[in-house]
């Protein structure tokens, strides 16, 4: 007895995936951190993966993962040419507000030479601890608070914003005390905080000059009061 026909069973094995649409998704996805270098090759591959697919006639699979290797690559390219921009251009930004901020503390540091030459006139010295246990106006501004005493006798509107700096300013501020008009010209009487490797030092003569922190590091510090920069005001 003949045996019944059975028809050729379907293939039922799923499509395999396409190594090119894989290869196309991981290199958009690292194209997010690889500033776009990947998403060319996102680009290229997921396009030869979406051609292979078509012409597989369904024995590949991959098509989603293709679609999304291409869109994120696109993406990440276009994040290139934006990022080699701002690298170029982030040295520059930040020179120039580092110029700008050392001119804004040069224009502070000499104004409060000018306030405190009118404050000598008056008290024969410049702002120290003692006149704020001889003087009842001075009370309490010693130390780090010392120089708030121009503020009291009103030659500075505002002695903590003179005092402020950005955040490229590091370190305090030294201000010498006991001083007065008629020590040596050279003589520092204040030092701003570092600001791109230098620091402002205002004379006795009230002029004030750019010195490497290194140079003012081997000054004689040893007598200054540290005042630290009060946060910047916007």
């Amino acid at each position: 007895m003949d045996s019944p026909y059975l028809p050729p069973m379907p293939d039922q094995r799923k499509p395999k995936a396409s190594g090119l649409a894989i290869a196309s998704l991981v290199c958009g996805l690292l194209g997010f951190v690889t500033a776009g270098l990947s998403g060319i090759a996102a680009v290229i591959t997921g396009h030869m993966a979406l051609s292979a697919i078509r012409k597989a006639n369904g024995a590949l699979a991959g098509r989603g993962m293709s679609i999304a290797g291409l869109i994120t690559g696109y993406l990440t390219i276009l994040i290139l040419p934006i990022a080699i921009l701002a690298g170029l251009a982030l040295p520059v930004i930040m020179k120039n507000k580092m110029m700008a901020e050392r001119a804004e503390t040069l224009s502070n540091v000499r104004q409060i030479g000018l306030a405190l030459h009118a404050f000598d006139e008056e008290y024969g010295t410049f702002p120290a601890d003692k006149l704020a246990v001889e003087e009842a106006v001075f009370a309490g501004l010693t130390g780090t608070r010392v120089l708030d005493q121009l503020e009291a006798e009103g030659l500075l509107p505002d002695v903590d914003r003179m005092l402020a700096v950005g955040k490229m300013g590091k370190g305090d501020w030294l201000y010498f005390q006991g001083l007065t008009s008629s020590n040596p010209p050279e003589s520092p009487v204040l030092i701003s905080p570092v600001i791109d490797g230098k620091r402002i030092v205002l004379r006795v003569d009230a002029s004030a000059v750019m010195e490497a922190e290194a140079d003012v590091n081997a000054m004689d510090l040893s007598n200054a009061v540290a005042i630290p920069p009060p946060p910047k005001r916007k």
